[in-house]
């Protein structure tokens, strides 16, 4: 098997290949342009030699074993109701009390949520820990470590609960999302299947709700609940970050917003908008009680784009402090019939309504921006750059980091970051708003926009990426100011 170093695609590929040569000899050779010759003829050769002894050893001596046969338990989902299949045959309905539903670490908030609105459905759900530093050793240990680092701490976050915790009597249903674009995302499931049956693991099985229909399947109710959790969880998310940056005592804020958000999430299982309303106004009343060292506007803000996973999951961002809308919009296209798109645009309306919701109880925390991503201005900021017929989350990448950037307070980052390299410029940043003078003001005497691309696998980052970081955060914060100052100059005019 011949690949590149760090292909992607080789990454899930050559481990299949693996599989399925079983005790066969196997050679794969990884290449770059700087591999020399000699190395491979001596590789080659004693994978030769390797073969010949295989054929002596085993060619002649053939005993016809019989194996046993391995069932895993799978998972359908039955006219919006989802089912599992045990080991035995058994078919269960996901709601009776020997199944439990573990949702993997995908950043807290998320996670929990998420969780809560599953069990509102009658499952029996339980969000996981963020993942640590055992979870990531015990996903290393079973995975080829080329895969990509989301794919190696949650195959570390289901084997550890099989190891630790999962009881013989239960019936363990693994929920891992999936789908398609350019990114490896959508062989997470296949790996894990695999992963169980070559271990023979009875009684685990995954659950899946794919982007290629938009996490749909489970009915319309789940559906709407879910987008619930999504859109609260993200914005706590900010608002935690903006208390451990700026509160006055942050412990005292942390407190705070642990008690909010625990109310939250019972509101989310309970599934009644009006009520989960009702607790966001209390929440948003508390949160803006807590002191803070200088009014949000003048805090630096450090945009995070990228994986969705990674820069949600605190052990992948070494605890530094869309995708739905996007997943929507490629859905529209000629091969649906009248009635699925206008199911479509009405269910964008109301996803759309219940953000806006959402977001401006919310923003009475005086903490976060209570208005919505414009997606639509986000995918035209990239378009210049990249495809947006390119499934998959990097044309938001690029969007985002060329529209967030001083006009607010993996494989496809691979692709990604060649782009935003070249385009985190001032004249990249004045194409997406030429008339804007403010913003040319600002940017008079910038050439390169402050960006800084980190990859991380899970390890600490080594002493490079923090003196990086250091300077990336130096530079932030000179543009920052140089921000304020162009707004109070033009705020002075106008007085």
């Amino acid at each position: 098997f011949i690949t590149n170093f760090s292909c992607g695609p080789d990454s899930f590929i050559i481990g299949y290949f693996r599989d399925i040569m079983g005790r066969k000899p196997s050679l794969t050779l990884e290449l770059d342009n700087h591999t020399a010759d000699a190395g491979l003829e001596t590789r080659i050769e004693a994978f030769l030699d390797i073969v010949s002894a295989y054929r002596k050893l085993f060619a002649e001596k053939r005993v016809s074993k019989t194996k046993r046969t391995f069932i895993p338990a799978r998972t359908t989902l039955d006219k919006g109701i989802p089912k599992v299949i045990t080991s035995s045959g058994e078919v269960l309905p996901m709601t009776d009390s020997r199944v439990k539903l573990l949702v993997p670490s995908m950043g807290r908030l998320v996670t929990e949520s998420l969780a809560a609105v599953f069990r509102g459905s009658g499952i029996n759900a339980i969000a996981h820990p963020p993942s640590d530093e055992a979870v990531l050793k015990l996903g290393r240990a079973n995975t080829s470590c080329k895969e990509c680092l989301p794919l190696i701490l949650t195959t570390g976050t289901l084997l550890n609960f099989i190891f630790n915790e999962k009881k013989d009597s239960e019936i363990l249903v693994y929920f891992m999302a999936t789908g398609s674009g350019p990114c490896r995302f959508g062989q997470y499931r296949i790996f894990m299947e695999d992963l169980i049956r070559k271990k023979e693991i009875p009684n685990v099985a995954l659950f899946s709700l794919t982007s290629e229909n938009s996490y749909a399947g489970m009915g319309n109710d789940f559906h709407l609940k879910a987008w619930w959790g999504v859109i609260v969880s993200d914005v706590m998310e900010d608002i935690r970050s903006m208390i451990l940056a700026n509160a006055v005592d942050t412990e005292a804020g942390v407190k705070v917003f642990e008690d909010v958000w625990n109310s939250i999430v019972g509101e989310l299982e309970i599934g009644d908008f009006s009520r989960l309303e009702t607790q966001l106004e209390k929440t948003a009343r508390r949160i803006r009680q807590i002191p803070m060292k200088r009014p949000p506007e003048a805090v630096p803000a450090i945009s995070l784009v990228g994986e969705i996973f990674v820069r949600r999951d605190a052990l992948s961002r070494q605890y530094l402090t869309e995708w739905l809308y996007l997943v929507d919009k490629g859905l529209v296209d000629h091969t649906m019939s009248k009635m699925e798109k206008l199911t479509f645009i009405l269910k964008k309306n109301y996803m759309a309504r219940y953000q806006k919701r959402i977001q401006s109880k919310l923003a009475g925390t005086g903490l976060v921006n209570g208005k919505p991503l414009n997606i639509q201005s986000i995918i035209n900021n990239a378009s210049p750059h990249i495809s947006p017929n390119l499934a998959g989350e990097a044309i938001l990448t690029v969007g985002s980091s060329l529209t967030e950037i001083v006009s607010h307070t993996c494989m496809p980052n691979r692709l990604a970051e060649a782009i935003l390299n070249e385009a985190m410029t001032r004249d990249g940043k004045l194409a997406t708003d030429p008339s804007n003078h403010r913003l040319r003001s600002t940017l008079a005497h910038v050439d390169d926009l402050p960006f800084l691309a980190i990859e991380g696998d899970g390890s600490p980052f080594p002493q490079i990426i923090n003196a990086n970081l250091e300077a990336f955060c130096l530079r932030a914060e000179r543009l920052h100011n140089s921000m304020l100052e162009v707004k109070n100059r033009l705020k002075a005019k106008r007085n």
